[in-house]
C-alpha cells in the first residue's frame, strides 16, 4: 500500500523538520553569571534545565533572579558563604571572574578567585552522590604568555612567570584534581572576548590615523561571546573531559589586524608601538584544531571575515 500524494508530501515535510529538543530536566549551576554566564543561563533555560546562579554583587540579584530559578549572592571572602547546593547537581559552569579592581590588586584577585574555587573543590570532595557530574571551567589563553608568535596548541608549556598566570594555572590544577570516574572536567582556555557590548573591531577602528600605546608585533587571540556559549553547551552535550583552546581562526598581530580593518573601512592606518608596555603579554598564534577535530564549529570563525 502506498501513501496518497497528500500524505507523502506530509511525510516529506515532517522528515525535513528538525527534531524538537526536549527538556533534559538536569540541575545545573553557573558560578559567576557575568557577560558569558548570563547568556549560558538563557540558553540552558530554553533547554529546560533547572538553574542555580551566583553573583558577587547584591545589586545584580534582581537581574539574576530573572535568569535562574535559584539565584544566590556568593562572596568567597565571606566565611559564611557556602556552595553546598552544588553537591546534588548534574552540571556546573565555573566562570568566576575578578572585577576590574581585582585585576589591579593581585592579592585581592588571589583571595576572591582562588578562594571561590577552593570552596567549590572542598564541597565536591564531600560529594556522596553517584550521579555523574559535568564541570566546565573557563580559563584563559593568556597562560601561554610570550611565545614570540609561535603556533601554540594545548601541549605548549604554561608561562607562569607572571602572578596572574600563576593564579590561572593553580585554578586549572585545582579543578583537574577532582576528575574521577563520576566527575568530568572540561577546561576551556578563552581568547579575548568580543561580541555585543564589546565591539573590539570598532574600538580598533577608532585608533585609525593615531598611535596605539601597545606592542603591535604581539599576536593575541579572540573568540566571540556567542561561540563561547555554544561551546559550553557542546562540552556538556559531549561530556568533554580535557583542556581545549577556545579561540577563533584569527592569528594576526595587533598591527596586522588594525591594518585590515582600516583598509576595509577606507581609513588611515593606525600605528602601534613595537615595544611592550605591559608585564603580562600574550604573543602566540593559538591553535583551535583540537576542538574542531571533535566536531565543534564556529559561527564567528574570524574577526575580520
Amino acid at each position: 500500500m502506498t501513501a496518497s500524494p497528500d500524505l507523502a508530501a506530509l511525510y516529506q515535510l515532517l522528515a525535513n523538520r528538525e527534531t524538537p529538543v526536549l527538556p533534559s530536566g538536569e540541575r545545573r549551576a553557573i558560578l559567576g553569571c557575568g557577560y558569558v554566564g548570563k547568556e549560558v543561563a538563557k540558553a540552558w533555560k530554553q533547554e529546560g534545565h533547572e538553574l542555580w546562579g551566583t553573583t558577587t554583587r547584591r545589586e545584580r540579584f534582581g537581574e539574576l533572579a530573572e535568569l535562574v530559578e535559584n539565584p544566590l549572592v556568593f562572596d568567597s571572602t565571606d566565611a559564611s558563604a557556602t556552595l553546598d547546593f552544588v553537591s546534588d547537581l548534574d552540571g556546573i559552569l565555573v566562570s568566576f571572574a575578578p572585577s576590574k579592581g581585582s585585576e589591579v590588586d593581585l592579592g585581592q584577585y588571589r583571595k576572591t578567585f582562588l578562594g571561590g574555587l577552593r570552596r567549590l573543590v572542598e564541597t565536591l570532595d564531600r560529594r556522596t552522590s553517584d550521579t555523574p557530574l559535568q564541570i566546565v571551567q573557563l580559563s584563559s589563553c593568556g597562560v601561554y604568555g610570550n611565545r614570540h608568535g609561535a603556533l601554540t596548541n594545548e601541549m605548549a608549556p604554561i608561562i607562569d612567570n607572571h602572578p596572574v598566570n600563576q593564579v590561572l594555572l593553580q585554578a586549572e590544577e585545582m579543578m583537574a584534581s577532582i576528575r574521577s570516574d563520576r566527575v568530568k572536567v572540561c577546561i576551556l582556555r578563552l581568547g579575548g572576548i568580543y561580541g555585543p557590548g564589546r565591539d573590539i573591531p570598532s574600538m580598533l577602528l577608532s585608533a585609525a590615523g593615531g598611535l596605539v600605546q601597545r606592542n603591535g608585533l604581539n599576536v593575541p587571540c579572540w573568540v566571540h561571546r556567542d561561540d563561547i556559549v555554544r561551546c559550553i553547551c557542546f562540552a556538556f552535550d559531549q561530556g568533554l573531559d580535557d583542556t581545549f583552546n577556545l579561540v577563533n581562526d584569527t592569528q594576526l598581530s595587533g598591527q596586522e589586524l588594525t591594518d585590515r580593518l582600516c583598509e576595509r573601512a577606507g581609513l588611515p592606518l593606525a600605528k602601534w608601538l613595537t615595544i611592550d608596555t605591559s608585564d603580562r603579554i600574550l604573543n602566540a598564534r593559538v591553535c583551535n584544531k583540537k576542538l574542531k577535530q571533535i566536531g565543534f564549529t564556529f559561527n564567528h570563525p574570524c574577526m575580520v571575515c
